[in-house]
């Protein structure tokens, strides 16, 4: 009777062990989706130092690892804004902006007040192409964070296609409030400065925060370099385009510019050299065999000086600075009649000061 007792026991506890067994485990799906999420995040910033390097074959792996934990989280909780969200960001980071658009909807949908998802939105679509929708995300990223420093720039950029130029300066200009280190906004405000509203002081102001915000910008070097120029402060855009080309040695127009701030500063042999680059670069380079002759001129090396010219008209036969600056060279090596001819083509060209060098140094002048 005992045994029998003891045996009854054993299997009643045996079918209780198993039963605890079989139970399913609860799980906590919010703390789940968010342990993955920063599994993915950890891979998604490894990414970012290989772009960083320029490395990106090996960014791409990240991502790649990054969107399967994203697109693991978004099973395990189908509300999750964030999963859905990063999702988006890492598959518009490898440009597969169609199926970041519809990841980004998705967390949109469990949560249309945040601002970061329709600006990011916007960035794919206007990516796909469609301006309209990208604006209108940009607007609506707006609307909900009017401290999304990123929207504003992102819908400045929108705006400067339709030349909207002062709402486009409002927009970069609030860009900079909120976030005053952003340098990439800089660069492009002051890319409006320079080229459209003609501003070489507020240009050269923005492009020189670029380089205090990040020393290593080369292109801001180079724009520094062109606004000094324009704004007539030759040496400052000599050191600037000579630091631009030590890292680009190809770039044509650093070395027209350098070139002609170089001749500005009566540095001609300098300028020569500059030039001498560009036509090696670019045989029928106008500019520069017009340049290299005026440098050449200055420095009495007359009959090079005329072939340069020479060169620079055959290439185009109607530019008239080349004849007035051929006539000064006529002038200055005694070929008086040559030099009065070429302001008479030049004169036929247009061009406005030719007329008033005819007055002045032609004997045949007009009345």
């Amino acid at each position: 009777m005992k045994q029998f007792v003891i045996l009854l026991l054993i299997l009643f506890t045996g079918l209780n062990f198993s039963y605890a067994q079989e139970e399913p485990a609860k799980v906590d799906t919010a703390d789940a989706t968010e342990a993955i999420i920063k599994t993915g995040n950890i891979k998604y910033d490894s990414a970012e130092v290989h772009l960083k390097n320029k490395d990106v074959k090996g960014a791409n792996k990240f991502y790649e690892a990054a969107i399967k934990d994203y697109k693991k989280a978004t099973k395990i909780n189908g509300n999750s804004y964030a999963a859905f969200y990063r999702l988006g960001i890492a598959q518009a980071k490898l440009k597969d902006h169609k199926n970041a658009v519809a990841n980004f909807e998705k967390a949109l949908v469990i949560d249309p007040e945040r601002g970061e998802g329709y600006r990011e939105r916007g960035m794919s679509q206007l990516a796909l192409g469609r301006d309209t929708m990208a604006m209108n995300d940009f607007n609506k990223a707006i609307e909900k964070n009017f401290d999304d420093a990123e929207a504003f720039y992102q819908r400045g950029l929108m705006k400067e296609k339709g030349r909207s130029l002062q709402s486009v300066l409002e927009d970069y200009s609030r860009a900079l409030e909120i976030r005053p280190n952003l340098a990439k906004v800089y660069m492009q405000r002051g890319k409006i400065y320079f080229n459209v509203k003609k501003d070489y002081v507020l240009a050269l102001s923005d492009f020189s925060k670029v380089i205090e915000i990040d020393p290593e910008d080369n292109e801001a070097y180079l724009w520094r370099g062109k606004t000094n120029f324009n704004g007539g402060n030759f040496k400052a855009a000599d050191k600037d385009l000579s630091r631009y080309i030590d890292y680009d040695a190809e770039n044509i127009e650093a070395y027209i510019t350098r070139g002609a701030a170089r001749l500005n500063s009566n540095n001609n042999a300098d300028a020569v050299k500059d030039f001498d680059e560009v036509i090696k670069r670019d045989p029928k380079n106008v500019i520069a065999y017009m340049n290299r002759g005026i440098a050449k001129g200055a420095m009495k090396n007359f009959g090079e000086a005329l072939a340069d010219l020479d060169m620079a008209i055959k290439l185009k036969f109607d530019f008239s600075s080349a004849y007035i600056n051929r006539a000064a060279i006529k002038f200055a090596s005694g070929d008086k009649k040559g030099a009065c001819k070429d302001l008479e083509k030049a004169d036929g060209l247009n061009n406005e000061k030719a007329y008033d060098l005819i007055q002045k140094y032609c004997n045949d002048g007009r009345k």
